[in-house]
């Protein structure tokens, strides 16, 4: 589900004339997954916290993972018009 949350957005944004806008999600995503991994690593949680941290991770992950697929697909559609 979270995939195609991040799978969508750069299809809503295909409207948006600028090349950057459709990357954006991505950027946005995979900046949240960085920082999530970088605070999980300088400030360890205890049992369920560090479990929750590793769920954010993840989560972050994979919309970044569908935002970067989703732009492709815009710049793809984009190249055949």
């Amino acid at each position: 589900m979270i995939f195609l949350i991040g799978l969508v957005l750069p299809l809503i944004l295909i409207k948006i004339d600028a090349s950057w806008i459709t990357w954006s999600p991505a950027i946005i995503f995979f900046l949240a997954a960085i920082l999530t991994a970088v605070k999980a690593v300088i400030f360890p949680g205890e049992g369920m916290a560090d479990l929750a941290e590793r769920i954010y991770l993840m989560i972050f992950g994979t919309a970044a993972i569908g935002s970067i697929i989703g732009g492709g697909i815009v710049q793809f559609i984009k190249s055949k018009k």
